[in-house]
């Protein structure tokens, strides 16, 4: 298991460093509504230049389809101790510190059908964390995110972290982490083109697995 910004365990610490910002509900709701209707989540996620990188950043890779999901609040566990540039509390005051709020995040239950690389087993299931949801009548909102979908009835495919036993997974990164599956064997990047880094099959991505083992 590989250390990297923890989305499971306390929301990605580049996601509290984020700022929440207000956006724009319906036509016909008023200035107030709008405001409270959307939460903009903004996130700094690591980045792979790679096919190379992205499959040796993760701890493991399935292929599945989407069960359930469930939107929960995420509260960090927080330290003021350590480097600004890796903990964003980093400095922060008792009194900031204490105004910390919870991240808004979708756990989803997906059904294993192939495993590519890592300890799952085809048949069991999985929860993958995502930030974002809709909760208590908001709308949280990262805008790298794709939430998965069982209304969508796709098969993904998912490049994971893993943060031990007691945290869902959650994408090595929420574009180059995240691929449909169509026809059977081609992928297609939730982010487009440019965050598949040339993966664009099932079988292009065993040989990238199989060449790092």
């Amino acid at each position: 298991m590989r250390a990297r910004s923890r989305l499971a365990a306390l929301g990605a610490a580049a996601v509290l460093a984020g700022s929440l910002l207000t956006g724009c509900g319906s036509a016909g709701t008023t200035a107030q509504e709008q405001e409270a209707a959307v939460v903009h989540y903004e996130a700094d996620y690591p980045m792979y230049a790679s096919a190379a990188e992205v499959v040796g950043a993760s701890d493991v890779i399935v292929r599945g389809t989407v069960l359930s999901s469930r939107v929960e609040e995420l509260w960090p566990e927080v330290s003021t101790e350590g480097d600004p540039a890796a903990n964003p509390q980093a400095g922060l005051g008792a009194q900031e510190a204490a105004a910390v709020q919870p991240v808004v995040v979708t756990v989803s239950t997906l059904q294993v059908t192939e495993v590519l690389k890592g300890t799952a087993t085809v048949g069991s299931t999985i929860e993958v964390s995502q930030l974002g949801g809709q909760l208590a009548g908001r709308r949280y909102v990262d805008a790298g995110t794709t939430l998965l979908s069982k209304a969508a009835a796709s098969e993904y495919v998912l490049l994971l972290a893993d943060h031990g036993a007691d945290a869902p997974l959650d994408l090595v990164n929420p574009a180059q982490g995240l691929f449909r599956v169509a026809g059977g064997t081609t992928l297609e990047s939730v982010g487009g083109p440019e965050a598949s880094l040339g993966l664009a099959s099932v079988e292009g991505l065993k040989a990238e697995v199989a060449q790092q083992q």
